[in-house]
């Protein structure tokens, strides 16, 4: 599983499992299990990709999987109703 689908995994067990309507970047990497070492080296430049509004400097990621997340406060994110549609792919 690339690092893109750990993420999208993440906020589909926070979302459709947990019930959450916003979640913090933190949630996703403890989700995943991963330190925060590991999520700023490999993980959080690729979040930001997967945004709607795709900040600059973000990397591009596969087009499956942009405009997933919505900036709706500091520090805080919900999925957009795409990204709803792509997530409940990736629930167990």
């Amino acid at each position: 599983m690339t690092h893109t689908e750990e993420i999208v995994r993440a906020a589909a067990v926070l979302v459709f499992k947990r019930g959450k309507t916003t979640f913090a970047r933190a949630d996703i990497k403890d989700q995943i299990g991963i330190t925060s070492h590991e999520w700023d080296n490999g993980y959080t430049s690729l979040f930001q990709g997967m945004r709607e509004d795709h900040p600059g400097g973000a990397p591009k990621v596969a087009r499956r999987f942009r405009g997933l997340f919505r900036r709706v406060g500091p520090g805080t994110y919900a999925v957009t109703k795409y990204g709803r549609s792509l997530l409940k792919d990736f629930v167990d």
